[in-house]
C-alpha cells in the first residue's frame, strides 16, 4: 500500500515538473467571467479619447495619460443593467473606485473603444 502512494506522489510530482517545464511561466489569464471578458474585449482594442471626455478629464484636472493607465490597469466594474449592448456599436457604463470620477462610458464600435463621457460635476462641457 506505501509503495502505491509512493509511486502515485512520484508520478504527480514528475507530471507536474514536466509540465512546469513544458508551459514556462506564462501569464495566465482568467477572463471568463462576463465583466472580465468585457474588459479585457475593450482593452485589446484602439484606445481614443473624444473632445467632450478630453474636456472633462482636464476639468477635473486628470491627463490623458493617467486615464490610460486607469483604463488598462485599473479595478474596474462594468455596469451592464446601464449599459446599452444591443446593436452593432454598444455603449458601457464603467465604474471605478477611488479617483476624481465614478464613472466612465465607452463605446466599442468597430474594432475601437472610444471615451464618450465621464461623468464629472460642476464641469460645463458640450
Amino acid at each position: 500500500m506505501t509503495r502505491r502512494i509512493f509511486l502515485y506522489l512520484f508520478g504527480v510530482g514528475l507530471g507536474i515538473i514536466v509540465s512546469f517545464l513544458f508551459f514556462g511561466d506564462r501569464d495566465v489569464d482568467f477572463s471568463y467571467l462576463p465583466n472580465a471578458r468585457t474588459l479585457k474585449h475593450l482593452r485589446a482594442q484602439e484606445f481614443r479619447i473624444s473632445e467632450q471626455a478630453i474636456c472633462q478629464l482636464d476639468c477635473i484636472g486628470v491627463s490623458q495619460l493617467f486615464f490610460e493607465n486607469i483604463f488598462n490597469e485599473g479595478d474596474l466594474e462594468v455596469d451592464f443593467s446601464s449599459s446599452d449592448v444591443e446593436g452593432l456599436c454598444k455603449t458601457y457604463f464603467i465604474e471605478v473606485d477611488e479617483v476624481k470620477f465614478s464613472k466612465f462610458h465607452i463605446d466599442d464600435c468597430d474594432s475601437l473603444s472610444l471615451l464618450t463621457h465621464v461623468e464629472v460635476q460642476n464641469c460645463d462641457c458640450r
